[in-house]
């Protein structure tokens, strides 16, 4: 008597329980992690700016296009965005933690050693660059930092513009230099 071989597989209806079940502890997986994201993305641009803040804002002058220049010498102005909160970005990063190829240009580090006052490497994640320009500061939403010169806080605020990236709204993360803290707008009223 000759035993038939069945060759048993997953049929269409088991196949799609599996793929169902699944696709619901993928929701439920994203939806336990989305928060803890978020708070990750707040946390690390706070961060971000406390420390590029109190390298940045002892300066009792606002970071100026002019002095740039200056400071920066020919090879390096001509690569400064012509976009003026795009170029603060770039402007802190220059002052702040320039990388070892920026410092060699520079009028204003010329014949110093290398010695910036923050370490580049630390920002290598929250830097940019684009089309042989400056590299210039990001936050963790992946849009630029802005420095503004206040007379109010006797030197510079540096700029978030938060989750949801338009500044000017209540989520907007401002480095307050008076206190050395950052804060949202809305807790800054």
């Amino acid at each position: 008597m000759a035993m038939r071989n069945a060759k048993r597989g997953f049929t269409l209806i088991e196949l799609l329980i599996v793929v169902g079940i699944i696709s619901i502890l993928i929701v439920v997986l994203f939806v336990a992690i989305l928060p803890w994201l978020k708070k990750s993305e707040d946390k690390a641009s706070r961060t971000l700016l406390q420390q590029i803040g109190g390298a940045v804002s002892g300066r009792k002058v606002a970071l100026s296009i002019k002095q740039f220049k200056k400071d920066a010498g020919s090879s390096l102005s001509g690569r400064i965005a012509a976009d003026e909160d795009l170029a603060s970005s770039q402007m802190m990063l220059f002052y702040a933690a320039p990388t070892r190829e920026i410092w060699d240009q520079a009028a204003i580090y010329k014949d110093r050693n290398y010695a910036p006052d923050l370490q580049p490497q630390e920002f290598t994640s929250f830097t940019r660059s684009e089309g042989g320009k400056l590299p210039y500061l990001v936050d963790a939403w992946e849009t630029p930092l802005r420095y503004k010169y206040e007379k109010m806080f006797d030197g510079g605020i540096i700029i978030s513009a938060g989750e949801d990236k338009v500044f000017g709204g209540p989520d907007d993360l401002i480095y307050d230099p008076r206190n050395n803290a950052v804060k949202t707008r809305e807790e800054m009223k």
